[in-house]
């Protein structure tokens, strides 16, 4: 039986935000011994209502105070109570800057856990880059959520061994999936013998739903039922209305902002293709691994996925999906006709990816790699 140390997360990222990374943390944190963990996480709006339903403690507080400077100092000194009071042995830390500095300062062991855009954010700058090296070869060990993750730490003179890749899973099948919402979905908003794609996601330029909405005039030409949903919510949906205005197929898309996380199967088992052809922007905006890939394949759907950042980890090339140049809108676009045309290559990329799922990220698997780190 493993005997896991008691165990601070400091994160600035954890639910109720919603997003790739604090899913991931919330994940992690639930599938360990409810005893072994405590979570000091943000303060947001609406956070009773996430932390009343966790079984581990979690310990809210405004991470980056504004009467301090530095202002991650009041989360050092936040911690080092909590450190006290519960005995804590080991922590852990997601964003090396800053929450590096506070957990070298803590002097207790620490892993850090790494997402893809912190590691190159953290290499923009030779101070930063500096420190970086310095809190790397301090930590006991590094937990990261890809390959290309991993890659990156290795470029820093760190050990493989002392790395450890975590994959992020997904909990989507175990949400009811309501075959009557499902239907009155499809009735309000006219879907029926329409061809969907579906893409899931804050609205922001790393997504490349720009490149899909470029791509659709070509594909429309053929199907021009076609219905592309987006949803999610960002200051770049104003961009892609006119975009696809200029275009002339704001008819063929569907934008959806207000989606819960219950009803998010429904649309999943609506879509005939889900598309994201992240890339990387601004040389640190990047796509560390994708859990929407693997949402999209448990319904059993393909996937349209850029050739950037982690992906490839999420989804395997001709088997779960399709990579593509997430700049070349040509390409795109021959990605989704080759799948409308060929029913039979959709479905096998489907049912391989559903396959891939159920097999390979389990929590379970996945946390069992955690648990032997702690």
């Amino acid at each position: 039986m493993l005997n896991i140390k008691k165990t601070l997360l400091i994160t600035i990222d954890f639910p109720p935000k919603k997003g790739g990374v604090a899913n991931y943390l919330s994940n992690l944190s639930d599938n360990l011994p409810n005893d072994k963990i405590i979570v000091l996480a943000n303060n947001y709006l609406e956070t009773q209502s996430f932390d009343s339903k966790q079984k581990y403690k979690i310990i809210r507080a405004d991470l980056y105070y504004k009467n301090f400077w530095p202002r991650w100092l009041k989360t050092f000194y936040i911690a080092k109570k909590i450190i006290k009071k519960e005995g804590i042995e080991q922590v852990i830390i997601s964003h090396i800057i800053p929450m590096g500095y506070i957990a070298v300062l803590l002097n207790l062991p620490f892993h850090i856990i790494f997402h893809g855009y912190d590691i190159l954010l953290a290499k923009q700058s030779t101070w930063k880059k500096m420190w970086l090296r310095k809190i790397l070869n301090k930590s006991k060990h590094i937990i990261v959520n890809s390959n290309f993750t991993k890659e990156l730490i290795l470029q820093e003179d760190i050990k493989s061994e002392k790395i450890t890749i975590v994959h992020p899973c997904t909990d989507i099948l175990n949400r009811d999936l309501k075959s009557t919402e499902t239907e009155l979905i499809r009735q309000e908003l006219e879907l029926t013998d329409k061809k969907i794609l579906i893409s899931v996601g804050r609205i922001i330029p790393r997504k490349g739903f720009d490149k899909v909405i470029e791509a659709l005039p070509k594909v429309t030409q053929k199907y021009p039922d076609l219905i592309y949903l987006i949803i999610g919510d960002g200051e770049y949906k104003n961009h892609l209305d006119q975009l696809a205005q200029k275009l002339k197929v704001r008819g063929n898309l569907i934008f959806l902002k207000d989606v819960s996380d219950s009803n998010l199967p429904c649309y999943y088992q609506l879509a005939d293709i889900f598309i994201m052809p992240s890339r990387i922007e601004n040389k640190t905006d990047v796509e560390g691994f994708g859990i929407v890939y693997l949402e999209a394949n448990a319904f059993a759907k393909p996937v349209i996925a850029g050739d950037s950042g982690g992906i490839k980890d999420a989804v395997i090339d001709n088997q779960t999906g399709i990579l593509v140049n997430p700049e070349n809108v040509q390409g795109i676009s021959n990605a989704i006709l080759d799948l409308f045309d060929n029913p039979a290559k959709m479905n096998k990329l489907g049912e391989q990816g559903k396959k891939r799922v159920e097999t390979e990220f389990l929590w379970p698997i996945q946390i069992s790699k955690l648990k032997n780190i702690l």
